[in-house]
């Protein structure tokens, strides 16, 4: 009797029963190579793998170091295959290959199978140019390889470009990510941002060789968002023209403030890069009110951890505009600021006053912001009990009931250490006046002990 209980517990398989839907969710928890090995499981999940919706490809660590060519041929082999057997929809696909594979042609002969094959939205692709190349030869990517309409997204990671070629005609990507990447001269990046007009994202961490032109890298780009410079070497200077740029990060760069012009409408903000009087890593950030933003999302999801790699062993400094009245762009400052790890060396804020805009009137708004502050004052800090900041200089401050609040939550708080400076220069005298005195009121928060914190008008 036991016996055949047992025989029959082993016989439920309840797993397979699932829908589709259900096993591609469990195998997309898996590694590529592991979702693959489901597929001797059973007849049920011999092609499930075939319908996930992304893929990984990470060569240096599939492969037996000690028998390099012997592996290569095994894995190449096997990649080809998996991706001419993928039957589904391809969303994204992530390669880390050797030169190898860039001087034998299998790496193209990958990307076109991915981008005019199976028409790829995001494509990744990393050289580990750290493992030894036994031709010893630099590879060309061939012409128009990113051209294909399906590809919006693409980053390359540790490549040498000694042409634009690669990336012409790149209409196309809307995301374009060039990180660890080396040209002759800037003018080949140039060529390359100007074969991108419709760009949205742009990530660089680029290095020149000989730029001994004095020309300055250009983006001149309305659709871009989001620009992120991770590193910019040997580059005399950077001229952007950016009428939609929502964020601007700048975390290292070999030239100075004459090399640096911004045009940008969104971005207007008095403190930049080297307002110290020396270059430090820098952030300006336009909040946006918009339900869903690509800029937004482009933030919290990949901008953090690079950015503050570097923030955690240097100071840094942060500008951005934001309406106090807007929940949704106050949410988004609290967002914001808990990312970072440690003290802030300076935060601007601009304070956006667009009373004809529908979405923050008094009427549609006051009750939430009394609460929000009321709750922030008594109970949880804004943006968290561990966020600090050196100094605070806030522009357009008007004295209005949110504004006062905020200040008031920072002060309470010990937010900010050292100085919060509030510019009245532009205003009116009246104006001014009535500014002052909402500062002597934020002065009187502060006990006598703890009057470590100036506050002044600027």
């Amino acid at each position: 009797m036991e016996r055949s209980s047992s025989a029959q517990v082993k016989d439920v398989d309840n797993i397979s029963k699932l829908p589709n839907d259900v096993l591609l969710l469990i195998l997309s928890r898996l590694s590529t190579e592991e979702a693959i090995r489901t597929s001797v499981v059973s007849k049920r999940w011999e092609h499930v793998w075939k319908q996930l919706s992304h893929l990984v490809f990470d060569i240096p660590r599939i492969i037996n170091s000690t028998e390099l060519r012997d592996s290569l041929n095994r894995v190449d082999i096997l990649i080809t295959k998996v991706i001419n057997n993928h039957r589904g929809h391809l969303e994204s696909c992530v390669i880390n290959h050797f030169p190898y594979h860039g001087v034998t042609g299998i790496l193209n002969t990958w990307i076109q199978s991915v981008t005019c094959v199976k028409h790829t939205k995001v494509l990744t692709l990393t050289n580990d140019f750290l493992c030894r190349n036994p031709t010893n030869k630099i590879f060309d990517i061939p012409t128009n390889s990113f051209s294909h309409p399906s590809l919006m997204s693409l980053s390359l990671s540790s490549y040498i470009l000694r042409s634009s070629h690669p990336l012409i005609n790149c209409s196309n990507l809307k995301t374009l990510k060039l990180v660890l990447i080396t040209a002759p001269e800037v003018g080949v990046f140039n060529r390359v941002l100007t074969s991108c007009p419709s760009l949205e994202v742009l990530v660089l961490d680029i290095v020149c060789v000989d730029n001994k032109s004095g020309v300055p890298l250009k983006i001149e780009n309305n659709t871009l968002k989001v620009l992120h410079v991770q590193a910019m070497h040997y580059v005399d200077g950077i001229q952007v023209s950016a009428t939609s740029l929502d964020i601007l990060i700048i975390e290292d760069a070999s030239f100075g403030r004459d090399g640096f012009f911004l045009r940008s409408p969104k971005l207007q903000f008095d403190r930049n890069f080297w307002a110290p009087g020396r270059f430090v890593p820098h952030m300006s950030y336009n909040i946006s009110k918009e339900e869903n933003s690509i800029v937004h999302e482009e933030y919290m999801n990949n901008i953090p951890r690079p950015f503050f790699r570097s923030v955690a062993i240097m100071a840094a400094s942060m500008s951005v505009s934001v309406d106090l009245r807007n929940q949704t762009q106050v949410e988004r400052l609290r967002q914001v600021l808990r990312l970072w790890t440690r003290k802030m060396m300076g935060l601007e804020i601009i304070f956006k006053q667009d009373y004809n805009d529908a979405t923050t009137t008094e009427e549609n708004s006051e009750s939430w912001h009394k609460k929000f502050w009321k709750d922030n004052i008594n109970k949880d800090a804004f943006p968290s009990a561990k966020f600090r900041v050196k100094t605070v200089w806030m522009n357009n401050f008007s004295g209005s009931e949110e504004e006062f609040a905020f200040a008031s939550c920072l002060i309470r708080q010990g937010t900010v250490v050292d100085k919060m400076m509030i510019k009245t220069s532009s205003l009116p005298a009246r104006k001014k006046l009535e500014i002052e005195a909402a500062v002597v009121k934020l002065e009187a928060l502060q006990t006598e002990d703890e009057r470590e914190l100036t506050i002044h008008c600027f």
